[in-house]
């Protein structure tokens, strides 16, 4: 079940994925907000239930006050969760939002990947045929300077028109069909090297050879020009009580 409401901004205390770097006795990473993602007012999605999330294996998904928790077995590499959201398909260059939040639950330990959190996947559509870009975490650390794995325990928004994608398709001009990364380009760039390419949907997903993950994903948002929207997940909506995360 969803529903539609408007918000104004972003309603939690988080660390933005956009850092800067400080040069001092010791090398110092700055929270700042993601440069690149508005919170303007904002068509909220809401989901009180997994209706559309889809699991293989022994993966699960359930719906908690502040977001969506997903889950893989440890040492099992076939588990997956995945959404996906279609609409009717929009020029990719008009688009100027792509962002979500995550917080990694799971302990390191024995057939775990340190590394893992629910990639955000856009859906589109070139001259060539149907294909999609994904953005993960873990690649972008990497990309700004911070290599390692997501901090566990925090809440973290990522600007996903930050970071860099790869494609598991062949239909996306200047990217290489690859199994999961490294990543080539930017969205922008993306764009650049195919200008008709329109977007079809987004979503998650916490694929195979993740095992051992547990993670919240929550306000996964996309907008263009003219048009936002923001998929929450919350087991506030089921009685039209919700409260902001910092608040539950």
């Amino acid at each position: 079940m969803t529903q539609n409401a408007t918000l104004p901004r972003s309603r939690r205390p988080l660390l933005a994925a956009a850092v800067v770097m400080t040069a001092a006795t010791s090398l110092v990473a700055v929270a700042q907000p993601a440069m690149a993602t508005s919170h303007r007012p904002c068509t909220v999605v809401k989901h009180s239930s997994t209706d559309g999330v889809a699991k293989q294996g022994t993966a699960t998904a359930t719906l908690g006050a502040d977001g969506l928790k997903v889950t893989t077995a440890p040492g099992k590499n076939d588990d997956k969760v995945s959404w996906r959201d279609n609409f009717r398909p929009v020029a990719a260059n008009t688009v100027n939002e792509l962002s979500y939040e995550t917080v990694k639950l799971d302990e390191a330990g024995e057939g775990v990947n340190d590394a893992a959190l629910p990639a955000y996947h856009i859906f589109v559509k070139t001259p060539a045929g149907e294909g999609s870009l994904v953005f993960e975490p873990y690649w972008y650390l990497g990309q700004v300077g911070l290599p390692g794995n997501p901090q566990r325990g925090l809440r973290t928004e990522w600007n996903v028109l930050q970071g860099k994608l790869w494609t598991p398709s062949t239909t996306i001009n200047g990217l290489t069909k690859t199994a999961g990364g490294p990543p080539e380009k930017t969205f922008a760039q993306v764009v650049a090297d195919n200008p008709k390419m329109t977007v079809t949907g987004i979503g998650f997903g916490l694929g195979t050879y993740n095992p051992g993950t547990t993670a919240i994903i929550d306000d996964q948002r996309f907008a263009t020009k003219t048009s936002c929207t923001d998929h929450q997940w919350s087991t506030g909506f089921r009685n039209g009580i919700w409260w902001p995360g910092w608040l539950r």
